[in-house]
């Protein structure tokens, strides 16, 4: 059977339920009700009387099942005892309401289904219909493509070939009128034929550039393979020097471990000068000393990190700051109350681990700071008191930034760029790569450890620790 004619037959079903219940919901009597008397009694017999005309004649109706629970708890009609009497009952006239309307609500949301399940199905054929003409359409266009062609080349060879035989008859009778001759004419032709040749040569130059693009992109991406390549090979040797329990230096790099026993350090230099490297190869050995690595960098991923504790957060991060004066203080105060003395105090803090032991901080891309959020006075006071002999207390300090100007750091640091100038630093030295002009790390540094204008500075080379994050 049609479709049509099943949706069609279906949603006039259900109309016509819908009309039919609502038609057996009439009624001109609901509910159940019950007729009573109010007669109360008078001891006189024109008392009476006047009663029974007040209110015994009066026909009075409740609903049944309220009557039923006179003179029970919770009845809605006061008791007046016997002065209240039954007279009879008057069942509803319908009592067929409640499924009468279910079917009419049924028979509306069956009308409505029906609605919608047709204009479903016709919008989807209507978009079916207009696909199957775009798509007839797009074929009667291509089985034309070749008659067009065709047509649109002799109509240009036509007007091609009428445009000559016009300029050959304007040319005779330009030369009949005296108006030009031979040598002008053959003048004309030749530049004519020069500018045909230069647009030539603009094409092809275009052409040439668009080839020489594509080689040029070709070599920078064999060029990127083969550095991934090495990287590849690089990769498990590198893996296997962060591993190793027993990592030892060459002698040539020791040089750090006098700047690891300092309480406070500044690393300096460009971007891709080896700052990132010299930090991982302190973390590491700090970490073999039994240190708590603690990094602060609003701009890392703390997920790429094990081993160490991630701040990234403003807020935690100036929890963490404004805590740091007080674990000092705590500390002197229980040196003083065990009776330790200050110089002995480091080596008590060899058998506690957390941050009840030993500490190194690394403030990364301390620049970036109060940018992100952090409180400039926090990180001024952090600072300030990182500038003391902190390392006694069994703290180390060190700080990494593109730019060490006090200002740069943190704008209340304001008097204090003398004191932080004087500091132990490491300036990383960067070079530009020969092929793509980045900078690079030369694998070298100035050591100062009188702080920026150390006379004395030290060019000291860079150990190349491997690229991993996991300590």
């Amino acid at each position: 059977m049609n479709r049509n004619i099943i949706e069609l037959v279906a949603a006039g079903f259900f109309g016509v339920s819908a009309i039919a219940g609502f038609a057996a919901t009439q009624t001109r009597q609901a509910y159940d009700l019950t007729q009573i008397q109010f007669c109360p009694v008078s001891k006189t017999e024109i008392g009476q009387l006047y009663l029974d005309r007040t209110y015994c004649n009066h026909p009075r109706y409740v609903l049944t099942e309220e009557w039923r629970r006179y003179g029970g708890y919770g009845s809605v009609i006061p008791y007046k005892g016997d002065a209240i009497q039954w007279v009879r009952d008057l069942p509803t006239d319908n009592p067929r309401q409640l499924e009468a309307n279910a079917i009419a609500v049924i028979g509306l949301w069956g009308v409505a289904g029906c609605l919608l399940v047709r204009s479903q199905r016709l919008k989807r054929r209507d978009y079916e219909l207009g696909e199957a003409e775009k798509t007839d359409g797009y074929a009667t266009w291509l089985s034309s493509v070749h008659r067009r062609e065709v047509k649109q080349h002799s109509a240009g060879l036509n007007t091609e070939r009428l445009k000559d035989g016009l300029t050959a008859l304007d040319t005779e009778e330009r030369k009949t009128l005296g108006l030009t001759d031979e040598e002008n004419e053959n003048a004309k032709a030749r530049i004519q034929f020069e500018d045909f040749i230069k647009f030539r040569a603009v094409n092809h130059s275009a052409q040439d550039k668009i080839i020489a693009e594509n080689l040029l992109a070709k070599a920078k991406a064999d060029k990127e393979r083969a550095k991934t390549e090495i990287l590849q090979v690089k990769e498990p040797e590198q893996a296997a020097i962060a591993a190793t329990s027993n990592f030892t230096l060459p002698d040539e790099f020791k040089w750090i471990y006098k700047l690891l026993k300092l309480p406070f350090r500044v690393l300096s230099g460009e971007q891709g000068s080896g700052k990132s490297t010299l930090e991982r190869l302190m973390i590491r050995l700090l970490k073999d000393e039994g240190y708590h690595i603690v990094v602060i960098n609003p701009e890392t991923n703390p997920a790429v990190w094990s081993g160490v504790e991630v701040l990234v957060e403003e807020q935690e991060i100036n929890t963490f700051m404004e805590a740091f004066p007080e674990s000092i203080r705590a500390r002197q105060r229980r040196a003083r109350e065990e009776k330790i003395d200050e110089d002995d105090f480091l080596d008590t803090l060899s058998d506690e681990c957390g941050l009840h032991g030993r500490v190194a901080i690394f403030l990364m891309e301390s620049n970036t700071y109060e940018v992100h959020g952090v409180n400039p006075d926090l990180l001024a006071a952090f600072l300030k008191q990182s500038l003391t002999n902190i390392r006694k207390w069994g703290y180390t300090v060190c700080m990494t930034a593109h730019s060490d100007n006090q200002t740069s750091v943190s704008s209340a640091l304001s008097g204090f760029s003398k004191l932080l100038d004087s500091q132990p630093r490491v300036d990383c030295i960067a070079v530009s790569h020969p092929e793509t002009n980045e900078a690079v790390s030369s694998g070298k540094a100035w050591l100062k450890m009188k702080g920026v204008k150390d006379p004395q500075a030290t060019e000291v080379p860079l150990y190349n620790y491997p690229k991993t994050k996991k300590f």
